[in-house]
């Protein structure tokens, strides 16, 4: 298999700036039970999201960004994330994604 660069991760640390003004970070778990448009996604072990399935692991991922989303009124969690704490981010040697 050929090796990506990316790693999984269900764990996003946010870094917000409201009316100029840099928030404390905020941690959210997407290995954690959470509900998103009326489906409930069950905790998982950081083992079993490792072993999932490529497809299973990117829709729990996607259903984790609109849940996180939804919780953060105008956040995009794609640039309001800090560097390095993004749920699908590269890194050469863990948990690659194929």
């Amino acid at each position: 298999m050929a090796h990506t660069g990316k790693q999984r991760s269900l764990t996003v640390i946010i870094n917000r700036t409201v009316g100029g003004v840099q928030e404390n970070p905020r941690t959210y778990y997407g290995c954690n039970e959470f509900t998103i448009n009326n489906k409930t996604y069950p905790e998982i072990s950081p083992a079993l999201m490792a072993a999932m399935p490529t497809g299973e692991y990117l829709n729990r991922l996607s259903a984790f960004k609109l849940h996180v989303e939804s919780l953060e009124p105008g956040l995009n969690i794609e640039s309001d994330t800090i560097k390095g704490c993004e749920a699908y981010r590269e890194n050469l040697t863990a948990c690659p994604i194929n």
